[in-house]
Order: C-alpha cells, then sequence, then structure tokens
C-alpha cells in the first residue's frame, strides 16, 4: 500500500529525475491532475513522453479555489487510488514541480496518509531553481539567504519581505503583479526578474527593473527579487 509522488519539474520533459522515470516506467497507473475540463494538461505532455497513455488516468481538480469542492475531489481520489492499490496495481502521482513546494499533490498525500497508505516523494526541479538557473542569478552565495512566499496582497507586505532577505522569491504572482511591480518601483532593489512558463513554450523572462509585464504574463510564472 504505497504510492509514489512524482515531481516533474518545471516543464522541460528533460528536466526529471532518473528514479521519476523509473517510478513512472514501473508504475501500472499513473494519475495526473487537470485543471482544464477539456483535457489540456501540461504534465501529461510530460508524461507521454516516458510511458503509454493507457497507463494514465486523468483527474480534473477545478481551478475555482472552491475549498468544499476540492477536498471532496481530494478525497474522492484517495479513495479511488486505494480501490486500485487492493487490486495490486503501482500506483504513482504527478505534479509540476517539486511535490513539496506549493503542490496541490500535498492535498492528496494528507488524505492517503490518513488512509493508512504510505507516499513515497520524488523530489522535482522547482520553478525556482529553474529560474535562477536560466538568469545565471544565484539565490544566495556564502552569508546570505533566500526566502520563499506566496504573492501577498498588500504593498507594503511585499516590501517588508524584500528587505528581510538577500534574495525573494515570489510564487502564484498572476493576478497580484501590480502589487509586485508597486514594491519594486518603490525599493528599486539590485534585481527583479520575472520568469514565465519556465521549460515551456512561451518561456520569457522580463527584467522588471525596465520593464513592466503586462498583466496577463503573470499566469504560470515566478519572481526573483535581488535586495
Amino acid at each position: 500500500m504505497t504510492v509514489y509522488s512524482i515531481g516533474l519539474g518545471p516543464g522541460d520533459p528533460e528536466l526529471i529525475t532518473l528514479k521519476a522515470k523509473k517510478r513512472l516506467e514501473e508504475s501500472d497507473v499513473v494519475v495526473v491532475p487537470q485543471s482544464d475540463e477539456t483535457g489540456r494538461s501540461v504534465a501529461k505532455e510530460i508524461v507521454l513522453n516516458y510511458i503509454d497513455e493507457n497507463k494514465i488516468m486523468m483527474y480534473y481538480f477545478p481551478m475555482n479555489n472552491n475549498r468544499k469542492e476540492l477536498q471532496k475531489r481530494y478525497a474522492q481520489l484517495a479513495e479511488r487510488i486505494e480501490q486500485i492499490l487492493k487490486e495490486g496495481k503501482k500506483v504513482s502521482y504527478v505534479t509540476m514541480g517539486d511535490p513539496t513546494i506549493y503542490s496541490t499533490s500535498n492535498y492528496l498525500t494528507k488524505r492517503l496518509l490518513s488512509r493508512g497508505i504510505k507516499v513515497k516523494h520524488i523530489p522535482g526541479i522547482s520553478s525556482i531553481n529553474a529560474a535562477s538557473s536560466i538568469l545565471a542569478l544565484p539565490l544566495c552565495v556564502k552569508g546570505e539567504d533566500f526566502g520563499v512566499y506566496e504573492t501577498p496582497k498588500e504593498i507594503e507586505r511585499a516590501k517588508e519581505l524584500i528587505y528581510r532577505h538577500s534574495t525573494t522569491v515570489f510564487m502564484k504572482v498572476n493576478k497580484k503583479l501590480p502589487v509586485l511591480l508597486k514594491a519594486i518601483s518603490d525599493i528599486n532593489p539590485q534585481a527583479a526578474y520575472l520568469a514565465k512558463r519556465i521549460g515551456l513554450d512561451g518561456e520569457r523572462i522580463y527584467n522588471m527593473l525596465t520593464h513592466e509585464p503586462p498583466p496577463e504574463e503573470a499566469y504560470l510564472s515566478v519572481a526573483i527579487i535581488k535586495r
């Protein structure tokens, strides 16, 4: 009764670990999340580079932030996975980035553990690491530190977090991009970048000290700011 939670990395199919590839190949069923009702899934596109489609079980999670509905979906999926395990099949479920960093798989893991099912995480390359590598911008060097936060709704809170660390990483930027841009304008830090769709088609890097990204560019993005 063991399930593998596999991190797929930021989007480039080559940025998954050898262990992740091995677990995918060994699995009888691979649960792949989708947030688009049409069935489109970046995670599925990555997984298909390594396994046949007949192994994939898609599972829809609506992007509506309805906590009650999402909890119901996680509970239903955990029950379904338990049934598959009892059939003697090997099951894994995948997530973009790393399973432990702002990942929906954390909620499913909690449900599985409550059913007595063991979960083993296979780490993935996060968008944080991928963005800093693309930029050739170190997150920290000796004597420095860095912090990772969900982008706040308040400008003063964003400024406080930027001042707190040598480097600050903001995730889940999306609709809160104007907050971040105002905080950057007020502080005028050493460096401030927005990396969008890392490893995917449409990848873009914005220097927020010289260019203001359009609001729609904040979706699937991560911001790195050097104080």
